[in-house]
């Protein structure tokens, strides 16, 4: 799994892509990444899934944990990309019920 952290012009914001499998070998590196950019000042962030096509119950983990840890911060956090597989993971878990997704 990679995640590429881009930054707007305007400070507090990113776009996390993430690509690969999110899965039980790296779970704890997205949870890890993320909240770690999200204490670098961000106010709002967006984690985009369109290049995973593998989650897990760990990476499952992952996404409510970031989404609990954006909440205590206090960052408004969203999602975008999450398709197939994935989409069907998280509805399975009851995930799309606790997320904000870009353009639903």
């Amino acid at each position: 799994m990679d995640i590429q952290f881009l930054e707007s012009r305007n400070a507090g914001f990113f776009l996390a892509r993430i690509s690969g499998d999110c899965d039980l070998y790296n779970a704890q590196h997205l949870f890890t990444d993320i909240t770690e950019k999200m204490n670098a000042g961000c106010k709002t962030a967006c984690l985009d899934f369109s290049d995973v096509p593998y989650l897990d119950s760990s990476g499952i983990w992952a996404v409510i944990r970031i989404v609990q840890y954006s909440k205590v911060k206090n960052i408004d956090l969203s999602f975008r990309g999450i398709t197939g597989t994935v989409r069907k993971v998280m509805r399975l878990s009851n995930i799309l019920s606790i997320i904000k997704e870009e353009g639903a």
